[in-house]
């Protein structure tokens, strides 16, 4: 610890150190908050809370201190029943797996999936779903402001350069620049981040198209843009491929399974990609997911940041999980296969 004991312990009580005493107290205990609203913006709760409890005790009338334990804890209690398993990858983080809502994730920067045009258009969901996470990422994190969300998406897209455009006659609705499949895009919404990821290409006919060899090569592209923009903040991500529009060679288990070991082969490579892998699966989604695939993959795989196989369980029921089931927005894709968006 840099600070130990009083301000001046030996000569406090005396009169021409008390102003100093006040003062370096004063600094301390700013810092100390601001350590803990940093953790809390980080998503790490668990740590910023010994300073929470130590402030309280040191301060037990103080009743912003005790506001602000209250808040830590009830977070805490909500975040853990929520929470179907947790692994550390020792060295990269944790990767947790909740049940709920993405957008209910305020700690966390987000993953958005898209096609390959970054359409939009939710009106008479001809072009893209209102029901999809891409068409609520309009209503719930841009207030409705379409025009707001795609200027910030093409303000972003200049970096790229576009694979072919269109004709008007042969794509009458929607956009018509395509991107290549991979294509992120980190958007700035509330100071964090939502990277809009493509991977799935939008036919002419409107119905979007992918797959698993187009699902993995995206995901490998979009884990060097959250280590590049992300702020070393936990990340949330959908059970992307499910939902509206599903890549149907792959069933819940397995798409979770292909998030899951990408993120760990870039791991391997890049461990500080962000503290924290959350993949949100909505409560709809749950009953199709054997989390117990998962379980045993992780205690059998090489993990980033270890020399051998782990053999490590996990803190938390990996079955397909009960309890109370959250309502709200799907955390499904907002992109994939021969759905309409």
């Amino acid at each position: 610890a840099l600070v130990r004991g009083r301000p001046l312990a030996e000569a406090g009580d005396e009169d021409f150190a008390r102003p100093l005493v006040r003062r370096l107290t004063a600094l301390y205990e700013t810092a100390r908050r601001q350590l803990i609203r940093s953790r809390m913006d980080l998503g790490r709760h668990d740590l910023a809370l010994p300073v929470a409890e130590r402030m309280a005790r040191e301060r037990p009338d103080d009743q912003d201190v005790a506001e602000l334990l209250g808040a830590l804890r009830a977070r805490l209690r909500e975040r853990h029943g929520r929470e179907l398993l947790r692994q550390p990858f020792p060295g990269a983080g944790d990767l947790v797996v909740v049940r709920g809502d993405l957008f209910d994730q305020d700690d966390a920067n987000l993953v958005v999936g898209f096609t390959d045009t970054f359409d939009t258009a939710t009106e008479q969901d001809l072009v893209i779903s209102r029901d999809s996470v891409q068409g609520q990422l309009v209503e719930r994190l841009f207030g409705g402001e379409r025009k707001l969300l795609d200027d910030r998406i093409q303000a972003g897209l200049r970096a790229f350069r576009p694979v072919r455009t269109e004709r008007p006659q042969d794509k009458p609705r929607g956009r018509r620049v395509r991107y290549p499949l991979g294509t992120t895009v980190p958007l700035t919404v509330d100071g964090r981040r939502v990277f809009a990821v493509a991977y799935s290409r939008l036919g002419n006919d409107l119905v979007a198209r992918s797959g698993p060899a187009d699902l993995r090569a995206s995901l490998d592209t979009l884990w060097p843009a959250v280590a590049r923009y992300g702020m070393y903040r936990p990340l949330a991500i959908p059970l992307i491929g499910s939902g509206l529009a599903r890549i149907v060679e792959l069933d819940r288990t397995r798409l979770l399974l292909m998030i899951v070991q990408s993120f760990a082969d870039h791991c391997r490579r890049d461990p500080a990609t962000a503290p924290e892998l959350r993949v949100v699966i909505r409560p709809a989604d749950l009953e199709r997911t054997d989390l117990s695939v998962l379980g045993t993959y992780l205690r059998t795989t090489r993990l980033p940041g270890t020399s051998a196989d782990t053999g490590i369980g996990t803190s938390a029921d990996v079955g397909a999980g009960t309890g109370s089931q959250d309502t709200g927005a799907g955390a499904g894709d907002s992109g994939g296969a021969y759905g309409r968006r």
